[in-house]
């Protein structure tokens, strides 16, 4: 996995936090003062969650590996 800084994210990118990768969330808001991105996904209940985090502690969702496999 490779480490991101603040710039290298943008508004709708996918991301993922590095302590749960199966939540995917999306960008939503870039705060280059605080060095935090606003992030969105639905939880299981179907309710809206948002919160921000630095951006140290995400990953981009396409360096995940993916789990379809063709035989």
């Amino acid at each position: 996995m490779a480490k991101y800084t603040f710039n290298d994210f943008k508004i709708g990118d996918e991301v993922y936090h590095l302590s749960n990768t199966k939540l995917i969330m999306v960008a939503v808001e870039l705060n280059p003062d605080l060095n935090e991105i606003s992030c969105r996904w639905v939880d299981k209940d179907g309710k809206v969650q948002c919160i921000e985090f630095m951006a140290e502690e995400l990953g981009k969702s396409s360096d995940l590996a993916s789990t379809i496999s063709f035989l």
